[in-house]
């Protein structure tokens, strides 16, 4: 549901949308910037994701081909199987470790190096 709002919230001109999760504190704003390069790069055209050696990750690059098909979807269902039933082609971007480090719990943030805080 999420993934529906954003999308249908992005502007008329945009060439697409990052879908950028709030559970990845590594992610930096260097690392954007490349994905977003790609994108360009790409014309818009192909889906761009992070990745951390040669396993995908986040964030995620979506053209706005797609964002017919992500506003019927249905339930918590993301947009990976809407990208390979269409057959766009997906750039890899290399950004490290940050492209799969997810803190969903408390466990998990102290792992990534984060301290909770009352």
């Amino acid at each position: 549901l999420t993934l529906m709002a954003g999308i249908a919230s992005v502007s008329g001109d945009a060439a697409g949308a990052m879908i950028v999760l709030g559970d990845m504190p590594g992610i930096a704003s260097a690392d954007l910037d490349r994905l977003i390069d790609a994108f360009r790069k790409f014309e818009g055209r192909s889906v761009v994701r992070a990745s951390h050696e040669g396993k995908r990750g986040n964030p995620v690059l979506l053209p706005r081909s797609l964002f017919a098909a992500i506003a019927h979807l249905e339930g918590d269902t993301g947009a990976r199987h809407l990208v390979e039933a269409e057959g766009l082609d997906v750039v890899d971007v290399e950004i490290g470790k940050a492209a799969s480090i997810d803190v969903d719990t408390p466990e998990a943030l102290e792992g990534a190096g984060g301290v909770l805080q009352d």
